[in-house]
This record gives C-alpha cells, structure tokens and sequence, in this order.
C-alpha cells in the first residue's frame, strides 16, 4: 500500500512537472498555430504617378504580407503600401476582409504599421507576435507570408548566412540587413521570419536571380522605428553629415602619422549644413564611436567575431539624440559629441526617392518645368551627365534645387523650342534662383515682356508672357492637362497659379 502510494504520489509531480514545463514551452514558444494566426495577407490598390509627366497616372493591384504586433497593429513592408489608395487584410482560411489604413510609414526602412478602419475585436483575438533578438548566422529561421502562386498561408525553412549593412532596395538608404537562404517570391514581403517562437525580421526582398535567398529588416532597424513612431510621427535616421575614406593604405596612414595601433576612417568632407559642422573638420581621423573602435576600412565590432560598418551605430540613434565620437586631429586625440538633428536627405541637392507624393511640376504657355529628382533621372533614363552628376551634389544656401525645362508641349505660341529635352536652368532674367518654388513665383510675377532662361552653356529660351498666358488654357484642354501646376505650388501661392 505504502508502495502505490508512493509510486501514485510521483505519477502525480512527473505529470505536474510535465503540464508546468508543457504550460510554459507554450507561453514562452507560440505554436506555429498560433504564429500562422498572426500573419495576414494584404490587398493593395495603388496609383502610381508618371514621374516625367506627373498629371497622369495608372491604378495597380498587388498584394504582400505582414502581421500583428502590439496595440492591434500591423507591422509589413512600405513597398507593399506604398501610393495606396484602397488597403485590405484578410487571415489565412478566412475570406473576410477588412479594410485597413496607413499609420506610419518608413520609406528608408521599408517598413509601414498599418490598422484597421474600424474596430473589429475578432480580427485581434489571436496574440501578438514578440520581437526577438539579433540572430546569430547558420541559426535555423522559417518565413511566413503570402507568396504568388496560391492564396494560402505559405511557411518556408531556411537558415540565417549573412549579417552586415546594405542598401534597401525600396528607397536605396543603407541599414542592418540580414542574409537568408529561404525561398523568398513575390507577396513574401512584409511577412514574418521567425526563429525560436518570435519575430526576428521582416521579409524584404529577394537577390536578383535568385528565389532561394533573400534579406530581411532585422529587429534593431524594426525597434528604431517603433520608437520613432510612439509620438505620432516619422522622423527619420540620423545622419553625421559627413563623408568619408578608409585608411588602409599605408601611404595614408604615414601621411596623416598613425601609428600601427591606430585605426579609423578619414573625414573627407563635412557638408555645410551639416550637425558636424565645427565639431568634426575636413582630416580628421574618426577612431572611436561611443567606444566602439573603428577599423581602418570602417568596421567596428557588432558582437564577438562579428564587424559592421561603423555607421550603423550611428543608424542606431533616435534624432535628436548625441553621439561620442574619438577623433585624431593633427596628432591629437579628442572627443567629441554631435547632436544627430538631420536626416541623409538633409545633404543632397537633388530630392531622394519620394512616395505617397505628386512630383512638383508647373506648365507656362505649353513649357513644362520639373525640379530635378532622383524619381525623374530614374524615370528617364537618358539625361546627359552634366545633369545626373547633380545627384552627387549637396545644397547650399544659395541653391537648393536644380531646375529642369523638362519639354515643350507644341502650339503656336512656343513655335522654336518644341524640341528642346531637359534643359537645365542656371538663370531666370539673369539672375540665379534658390529653387523651385522661387523660380515658379518670379516666372509667373514677371512685369517684363519676356522671360529670359538660360542654361550653363548661356543657350537661352525666351517666353512671351503676353502669349503664355492668353493661351495658357486652350494648351492645357488640348493636352487633356487638367492642373497647370502640381498641388504644393498652386496651394501655397494661388495668388499666381493658373490652376481652374
């Protein structure tokens, strides 16, 4: 008796000890259930505007994946909404759909939170998915997402193969990317890769010509945007505001006198607007970031073993915030700090890559002006180099845009010029202009008879204003042109805007 007993009283703890260690496996690991639960398909309807002639447009239809995450939203890809006009989500073995919207969205990251329209308890009763950690390369990850090819749920294995920075296709910025060797198809993106029962990045993009690796957003990159967006708004990854060199050659490292020791980067520029300015200066050598030691080809250590561009620790910082650098100047070691309060885009001159926003345009008496944008070179493929190596440059106070006469639309009243492609406009009635929005305002304000352009080989355009603006409207019914001017201009200065 005292035998069974004892042998029911074990019986009892064993299955105890199994249900306790069952019960916290299950809160700890998610089942894939529970997982699939949380990852969700995404129709897209998007207009996508002609970047050379922004008056017209064309309606697609795409799809992509993404997931829930705290606060009853969805974490997916900015690619996949991008120019949205009409979002639905729907789970996996459930044809209801629910019409979502835009939260916040990164184009540099690639990554958008989305919510539904209205209030529907049931679409969020499954949990949340967790955010995870970093993962260490050869670790096994699957991929959840709605690839083409079916309309089910789809779920991949692969392995983790490369950890470093690269650029992100959607906008071209550069952040912490992931390497994995997983099958990665069309409607992936913005689907989940999951290691261990939590999320460890979203799925970005594929290698060309491949379909069995892709990259995905890893959790620091992830995590700096949710903290970003907590305010309600999108503010973006800080930038030095410098460029630079390595120093690996060893001609350089004698020039500048380092010693075998001694490691870092060459600052070959530091823009004039730049959060740098005054602080770091042209050859200084950049040895240190908040302790972290900077190779000589501008790594610095990521964890044990494991090196990454020295600029993703500044990536890392929220804007606004300051940053510790060590610096070498003229044989000197310093530290610094510089408050990150601008963005990459902060130092070019030619606009990056713009989404959910109608390209600036104005027509005046059939000419057509545009300012130059990465969009428009992208676009149109064929610029001269005197115009694309304007993409290299960076503004000053005395320009911050370049201008294009883009083409002519032909009537009697432009007869000469009819021909004329992208010409680049240095002045206005001889005198320089500081960009767009300035030169439209003192074409359209001009008291003279003509309007005099010139571009930087002093080859000149002439504009009747008289004749402009008589036939101004009759241009535009016969070019089924309905705006002459994009929305940023005609609703700041309608006191000159010919828009109806």
């Amino acid at each position: 008796m005292l035998f069974k007993e004892k042998y029911y009283l074990r019986s009892f703890f064993l299955m105890l000890i199994l249900s306790v260690n069952a019960s916290f496996a299950k809160s700890v690991i998610p089942s894939n259930d529970l997982i699939n639960a949380a990852v969700v398909k995404i129709i897209v309807v998007t207009q996508h505007i002609d970047k050379t002639e922004p008056w017209n447009s064309t309606i697609r239809r795409s799809s992509g994946s993404g997931f829930i995450i705290e606060g009853n939203r969805i974490l997916t890809n900015a690619h996949v909404i991008s120019n949205a006009t009409f979002i639905e989500v729907h789970k996996n073995a459930n044809t209801e759909r629910y019409e979502a919207e835009v939260v916040e969205v990164s184009h540099d990251a690639d990554l958008a939170v989305i919510k539904l329209k209205k209030p529907h308890p049931e679409f969020f009763k499954v949990p949340p998915l967790k955010l995870g950690d970093l993962p260490k390369t050869q670790e096994n990850i699957s991929v959840h997402g709605y690839p083409m090819g079916g309309s089910g749920l789809s779920i991949t294995q692969g392995v983790v193969s490369r950890i470093e920075r690269r650029p992100y296709v959607h906008r071209g910025k550069k952040f912490l990317s992931v390497q994995i060797d997983a099958a990665i198809n069309p409607g992936n993106s913005g689907g989940a890769v999951v290691a261990k029962g939590k999320v460890i990045g979203v799925v970005m993009q594929s290698r060309n010509g491949s379909q069995s690796i892709g990259y995905m957003i890893p959790v620091p990159v992830i995590k700096h945007f949710l903290t970003d967006i907590k305010d309600g708004h999108y503010d973006g990854f800080p930038s030095l505001g410098v460029d630079i060199e390595s120093i690996e050659s060893p001609v350089i490292r004698r020039m500048y006198g380092l010693n075998k020791k001694q490691s870092g980067v060459l600052v070959t520029l530091v823009y004039p607007n730049s959060p740098s300015l005054n602080i770091i200066q042209k050859n200084d050598i950049i040895t240190a970031i908040d302790g972290h030691k900077i190779t000589s080809n501008g790594k610095a250590e990521l964890r044990k073993d494991e090196l990454i561009s020295f600029q993703h620790y500044v990536d890392m910082y929220q804007l606004g915030e300051e940053i510790s650098l060590k610096v070498i100047r003229d044989g000197k070691l310093l530290e610094v700090k510089v408050k990150l309060n601008k963005v990459d885009d902060a130092f070019n001159l030619v606009a990056s890559k713009q989404f959910e926003k109608k390209p600036s345009y104005f027509i005046y008496g059939g000419f057509v002006f545009m300012p130059l944008t990465a969009d428009y070179i992208n676009a149109y493929k064929r610029l001269s180099d005197d115009i694309t190596v304007l993409n290299q440059h960076w503004p000053t106070e005395e320009k911050r845009e370049v201008v294009l006469l883009t083409h002519v639309l032909p009537s009697d009243s432009n007869k000469g010029f009819h021909n004329i492609r992208n010409m680049l406009i240095k002045t206005l009635d001889g005198k320089p202009f500081k960009d767009f929005k300035t030169f439209y305002q003192r074409m359209l304000s001009g008291d003279g008879e003509f309007a005099v352009l010139e571009n930087q080989f002093g080859y000149q355009v002439v504009i009747d204003h008289m004749l402009a603006k008589k036939n101004q409207f009759a241009i535009l019914k016969q070019y089924r042109i309905s705006d002459a001017s994009s929305d940023d201009l005609t609703t700041k200065m309608a006191n000159v805007s010919f828009k109806k």
